[in-house]
């Protein structure tokens, strides 16, 4: 007969039980020595924050109207925009600005092909003062006109490099090409022929401030215009980079199709104007952007309403096909954050040429923070 193992007669199954519910305890208790996940850490805090923020805003977006934002968006932005009052103020100030953008659609359809007059689409010129259609096969370019006085403005630059320009770029082809699909040409070439210009994502921009531009020059000599220069880089660096998100997507009456930002952290827009305004004392009273707080970038131009299935022009001149397409970046793009650490102090030698692919030459002018200028990023 075989002998039994040392200690065998220890390994009973009750003592088995024992050692396996005595392993679960440790294995259990270990579980819970260890820190949440950061996930649920970052979770629970953005959760508390939605919570905290003023309610003004939720009555501003779920308003019972057409351009009321997605659910998903109210979460996106809930959890970034600032709860400080001030700085909160300034957020709602956009966000109402932004509803009223987006009602000018529902109000107006769009101008830009209407055939009672010939409709402006930005800063008094209408389409055929910016671009040229080619008679046989539609593609479309930028008609650019040389200025005798080059325009000076001040804009942020979206870091071109950013996630963020790549994602507005890759969704504002996307969604236009699908609402507003290339006509066919003299030939009959279906999808040939351009309805949309987009703008170049590494010349993305927010148009903050001008020391002239074309509606209302200043002209300058040499030495004046390096003291500009001077004093934009001193306003510039006492303020800090502006955390934006984009908060939603709209196409205005004049085929201008608009991603509208708030933000997040950084100088109040507002604040740099004012800056920009008393050390620029010459500038044009009447300028270009007239809300204060606007934080805006065009992605795109619309350039001819799309066809009904027997070719012609659509009955509403395209306001519907606007509409889902605004309704469809908005649900995509909000939320969609980007930093900007710099402005530049741009001159532009040909009429809009940043939007159109002109000349135009840049300085970079950081923001540095030196004053203490605006709420710290977070």
């Amino acid at each position: 007969m075989a002998k039994a193992r040392p200690g065998a007669r220890y390994w009973t199954a009750r003592r088995k039980r024992a050692a396996a519910r005595l392993a679960l305890f440790v294995v259990v208790l270990a579980l819970f020595s260890i820190p949440a996940p950061r996930y649920y850490e970052r979770r629970r805090q953005r959760l508390t924050h939605i919570a905290s923020l003023d309610p003004h805003f939720r009555e501003e977006w779920e308003a019972d109207r057409p351009w009321r934002l997605p659910g998903s968006c109210e979460s996106r932005l809930g959890a970034v925009l600032p709860l400080d009052p001030t700085a909160a103020a300034f957020s709602l100030e956009r966000s109402r600005l932004y509803g009223e953008f987006a009602s000018g659609l529902e109000a107006r359809g769009l101008d830009v092909f209407s055939r009672a007059a010939a409709a402006s689409t930005t800063q008094g010129l209408g389409l055929s003062d910016l671009f040229d259609f080619h008679p046989r096969s539609g593609r479309v370019t930028a008609r650019l006109h040389r200025l005798d006085v080059p325009v000076r403005a001040v804009v942020l630059p979206l870091p071109a490099a950013s996630r963020a320009a790549a994602r507005i770029h890759r969704t504002t082809r996307r969604v236009l090409g699908e609402h507003f699909p290339g006509y066919g040409s003299k030939d009959g070439l279906a999808g040939h022929g351009d309805s949309v210009w987009y703008q170049d994502p590494t010349a993305y921009h927010f148009s903050v401030y001008h020391a002239s531009h074309h509606l209302a020059e200043v002209r300058v000599t040499p030495e004046e215009e390096r003291l500009e220069a001077a004093a934009i880089a001193g306003a510039c660096a006492s303020m800090c980079p502006i955390r934006a998100v984009i908060e939603r997507v709209v196409v205005a009456p004049s085929g201008a199709v608009l991603a509208l930002w708030n933000v997040a952290a950084g100088t109040e827009p507002s604040d740099l104007r004012a800056a920009l305004r008393a050390a620029l004392p010459n500038s044009p009273r009447a300028q270009i952007v007239k809300d204060r707080a606007i934080l805006h970038t065009t992605v795109a131009r619309l350039l001819r309403p799309p066809l009904g299935p027997m070719g012609a022009v659509v009955r509403d001149g395209g306001a519907g096909a606007a509409r889902k397409a605004a309704a469809a970046m908005t649900a995509s793009l909000c939320g969609t954050e980007a930093t900007l650490p710099v402005a530049w102090f741009v001159r532009e030698y040909d009429k809009l040429a940043l939007a159109l692919g002109g000349e135009y030459e840049p300085e970079t002018m950081p923001f540095a923070c030196e004053a203490g200028g605006g709420r710290g990023l977070e």
